[in-house]
């Protein structure tokens, strides 16, 4: 499935100009899929909303005794290696892994919707490749040749075709290592808590496309779909029995100068949200985190994007690889005609709130609200020629610079795109998932949701009030251009925190 390469550095602008624009590739592990259906015209009579009479109870906060699912989250706390994963402006999340004996180090985006792996190999001579880490067959004791072509039916080669670019890569196999994050950053550690994972295939690229791929921070891709896509890293976790419970749990940061994480065989609950339910949902095919999504709703107002579909389901794979939510056009259109995001966010306290709305694994109907500011992408925004962007480049706080201060604007786009993918699938991105914690449940089939709580929503009321006045003093003391950007920054994470109150989680019990 996709990996969006939206972001809101100088660089990559180009890429908001197209919800649709980005890298995606098609894997190996979506081969069985073949888009059998068209986009059908929307009905002009009016939908009955069958759901709306439903018995109904709020999922974000149990007040019950036991909240549901708090005692499996509690047994499933703390998992056998934590990773980092760092946070690249909202767009993508990378972490740390290493390949071969002795150790090569690799960065890559951790992708639940792709079944293949692949890192920059040495046979790539190019500037794009050599900028990054490249593995050297030679160099790894462990390293195994894939079959020749003829003994196994398919070529050692392949290339992977994404939105804005091309790799080309070879096979191989090698032991992939993950190492703890806290416990042994690096792999340095003598006694570090690590992961192993004997005979991981990969792809080694021969050939990349200097555009994108130069500008990424990491070197590549590593897959994590269901167990079934033969190529996964969880296909191979699970044959070298390597997790007690085949899961792994997936925190996004809200904040780009913090880090997500990734919890293999657990669950990290200090990124839950306090009272919030644990609710699982279960895949629809083997080889995709594929969800039954049943509506997107508007201030509580279903859409019915999914009425016209086979059972009334819109097949929703949930993916951290990707940046935005998307689905087909004429969906995506229905919504977006509700959702008109300004840029310059001046009507951003005004729009509504979404929910994405799920059939949870025993029928019960989950809704799942965003705020506006949650499925918002912000940034602020250099105005050409409007002053000397060097003049903050000597942070000249004690000094008296003659040079103008460049305005800076605020840009807003939204969370929310059109991608017109085989199956007609929406595709759960980063969007949704750095509101909610998600759970890949491969021993059982199960995708599961929390709500997530971020660092800034931890700090009660009256400290982030005295924290918000201390920041405006010393901004009054910087030049005119930082005081802007830090008050900007602290009266955004406050906004956040308020609008977050009204958002709650809601179940319906479905036939």
């Amino acid at each position: 499935m996709p990996l969006e390469l939206l972001s809101h550095l100088p660089l990559l602008t180009d890429f908001l100009s197209h919800a649709g624009a980005g890298m995606h590739h098609h894997d190996v592990a979506d081969d069985h899929l073949t888009d059998a259906t068209s986009d059908s015209a929307v009905s002009a009579e009016p939908h009955v909303d069958a759901q709306q009479d439903m018995p109904h109870q709020d999922g974000s906060v149990d007040h019950s005794a036991t909240v549901r699912g708090e005692n499996e989250l509690q047994a499933l706390d703390g998992g056998a290696v934590r990773v980092d994963l760092l946070n690249n402006n909202n767009s993508q999340y990378y972490g740390d892994f290493t390949l071969g004996e002795p150790k090569q180090r690799f960065t890559a985006v951790f992708d639940t919707g792709s079944g293949i792996t692949w890192v920059p190999g040495s046979r790539c001579q190019t500037a794009t490749c050599s900028e990054h880490h490249r593995f050297a067959t030679g160099s790894s004791a462990s390293y195994q040749e894939p079959a020749a072509e003829g003994d196994s039916g398919k070529s050692p080669e392949g290339s992977i075709h994404y939105g804005t670019g091309e790799v080309k890569y070879q096979d191989g196999a090698d032991t992939l290592t993950f190492c703890d994050s806290h416990s042994d950053p690096g792999c340095h550690g003598l006694k570090g808590k690590r992961l192993t994972v004997p005979k991981q295939p990969f792809g080694m690229s021969t050939a990349q496309t200097d555009y994108p791929f130069r500008i990424l921070p990491f070197d590549g891709i590593l897959g994590l779909s269901p167990s079934a896509s033969s190529g996964s890293v969880m296909h191979w976790l699970k044959e070298a029995k390597a997790l007690d419970r085949n899961l792994f749990g997936v925190y996004l940061s809200e904040d780009a100068h913090r880090s997500g994480s990734i919890d293999f065989g657990g669950v990290e609950r200090a990124h839950m949200a306090p009272q919030s339910p644990l609710t699982w949902h279960k895949i629809q095919g083997d080889r995709e985190w594929s969800l039954a999504m049943k509506d997107i709703l508007v201030d509580g107002k279903p859409l019915h994007l999914c009425d016209d579909r086979p059972g009334g389901v819109c097949p929703a794979v949930v993916d951290t690889g990707s940046s935005l939510i998307t689905g087909p056009t004429g969906e995506v259109e229905q919504l977006l005609s509700k959702v008109r995001t300004k840029e310059d966010c001046a009507n951003l306290t005004t729009l509504p709130t979404i929910s994405l709305r799920f059939a949870d694994k025993d029928g019960v109907l989950t809704d799942y609200p965003l705020t506006p500011q949650e499925y918002t992408l912000r940034n602020l925004d250099e105005v050409p020629q409007t002053g000397n962007a060097e003049y903050l480049k000597e942070f000249p706080v004690l000094g008296a610079g003659t040079d103008k201060v460049p305005e800076v604007r605020p840009r807003c786009d939204p969370g929310l795109g059109v991608m017109d993918v085989p199956g007609r699938k929406w595709v759960i991105g980063d969007t949704f998932l750095r509101r909610y914690y998600s759970i890949y449940d491969d021993d059982r089939g199960l995708v599961g949701f929390v709500r997530s709580i971020h660092p800034d929503e931890a700090a009660p009321a009256e400290t982030a009030s005295k924290l918000d006045s201390g920041l405006g003093a010393k901004a009054a003391a910087m030049p005119a251009g930082l005081g802007f950007l830090l008050n900007s920054c602290w009266a955004d994470r406050r906004g956040r925190q308020a609008d977050r109150r009204a958002s709650t989680p809601r179940h319906w019990r479905g036939d």
